[in-house]
């Protein structure tokens, strides 16, 4: 399998309540999958961190990743609206706002491809087609 090392998160406020949201890491793949030319599928999420449970804010990447020899540093960067990255809400009482600070990290995973077949059927038409239907 492949080792991902140097994940970082970034976040830098924008203007109109949005940000900047920029993921980088490293990527080694083994000599063995950068012979066989494998294909992982990359998916990075940002996650919010909180007592009992995280939970996932947005999906920043799911595409596929061919291996090759070495490492690769790996850039996912994106803007965002503040409110999906405002992941412990803030209160508001009388005016006065109480803001909770909200705790995001991000999380990348490689997932080997494997080929799969699919299928899928049509709407169906009705109709007399036979006799009856002239």
């Amino acid at each position: 399998m492949p080792s991902i090392s140097n994940l970082n998160l970034s976040i830098q406020k924008l203007e109109n309540r949005t940000s900047r949201v920029r993921v980088t890491y490293t990527v080694c793949f083994t000599s063995c999958e950068a012979t066989a030319g494998s294909t992982f599928v990359e998916t990075a999420v940002l996650r919010g961190d909180d007592f009992l449970f995280d939970n996932t804010l947005m999906t920043l990447r799911s595409t596929c990743v061919k291996a090759v020899p070495g490492c690769v540093n790996r850039v996912i960067e994106t803007t965002v609206a503040n409110s999906t990255l405002d992941e412990d809400g803030d209160t508001i009482i009388f005016g006065w706002v109480l803001g909770d600070e909200d705790e995001i990290y991000a999380k990348v995973w490689l997932t080997p491809f494997v080929p799969t077949g699919t299928e899928a059927q049509s709407n169906t038409v009705r109709g007399h087609f036979g006799p009856a239907g002239n």
